[in-house]
C-alpha cells in the first residue's frame, strides 16, 4: 500500500512518534473515553483498543538492528578462505600441476576469480574447488588437503548461514512492528469515528487524544553571554 494511501486511510498509522509514546497515546485515550462514560456504543471500541494496547510491545526494537556484525564475520571468513585458496595454489597446485591438464581446472577458481563473485556464487564455486582438492590430493602430495580445505570452507558457510538467520529475524521483527502498530492505529481510528458520531465540534473529539506526545521536545536555548566592558 502506498504511503499516501496509508496516511489518508488512517493517519494514526503514520504518526511520527516512538512506540512508547504511541502506546501512551492509546492508553490515555482509552482512559479518557472510559471515564467519560459515553454509552454502550463505545464498549466494543474500548475493548478493541484495550486488546490492541495489551498486544503492543514497546520493547520490540529488533528492526532497528542491522546485519553489520554478521557481515563483518562473513567478510573475515571470506578473507581467510581466499587466503587459503591462494596459498594452496602457490604452494602446491602450481608447482605440481602446472604442466598437466588438471591445472586448467584449478585456474577457474583462483583467488582473483573468486574475489569477483557475489556471496552465493562464491559458495557455489568454492564447493567445486573442494571437489578438485579431493580429486587431486594424491597428485599434489597433500593427503590432508581435502580436510583442511573443508574446514576453511565450513567457516565461510557457517558465517553465511548466521548472516541469513539474522536477516530473517530482522525481517520478522519488522513485520511484527508493523502489525501491532497498525492494530492499535485501527482501534484508535474506529474509536475516533464513533466520537465524531457523538460530537459535532471537532474540539470535542480531539480532547480525547493527547497529540502532544507526537512533538519532539526542543533543546533549551543556550543563554547568551553578557560581555562585560
Amino acid at each position: 500500500m502506498p504511503a499516501y494511501q496509508s496516511y489518508f486511510d488512517n493517519f494514526f498509522a503514520t504518526l511520527p512518534m516512538s512506540r512508547t509514546n504511541f502506546k501512551a497515546l492509546g492508553a490515555a485515550t482509552h482512559l479518557a473515553v472510559k471515564q467519560a462514560e459515553l454509552g454502550n456504543e463505545f464498549n466494543a471500541h474500548l475493548t478493541a483498543l484495550e486488546a490492541a494496547l495489551n498486544g503492543f510491545d514497546v520493547n520490540l526494537t529488533d528492526a532497528d538492528e542491522s546485519t553489520s556484525g554478521g557481515t563483518e564475520a562473513f567478510r573475515m571468513a571470506r578473507r581467510q578462505w581466499l587466503t587459503f585458496v591462494d596459498d594452496t595454489m602457490k604452494d602446491y597446485v602450481t608447482p605440481k600441476l602446472r604442466k598437466l591438464p588438471a591445472y586448467a581446472d584449478f585456474r577457474k577458481y583462483t583467488r582473483g576469480k573468486l574475489t569477483g563473485l557475489d556471496q552465493h556464487e562464491l559458495l557455489q564455486d568454492s564447493k567445486l574447488l573442494l571437489d578438485l582438492y579431493t580429486k587431486h590430493a594424491a597428485g599434489l602430495g597433500q593427503p590432508s588437503l581435502p580436510a583442511a580445505a573443508k574446514a576453511a570452507y565450513q567457516q565461510l558457510a557457517s558465517a553465511d548461514e548466521s548472516r541469513d538467520t539474522a536477516d530473517a529475524a530482522i525481517s520478522q521483527a519488522r513485520v511484527a512492528l508493523s502489525a501491532d502498530w497498525l492494530k492499535l492505529a485501527r482501534a484508535l481510528r474506529r474509536l475516533k469515528a464513533q466520537l465524531e458520531l457523538r460530537f459535532e465540534e471537532t474540539e470535542e473529539v480531539y480532547r480525547f487524544f493527547d497529540f502532544g506526545k507526537t512533538r519532539v521536545a526542543k533543546r533549551p536555548a543556550k543563554a547568551k553571554e553578557v560581555s562585560m566592558k
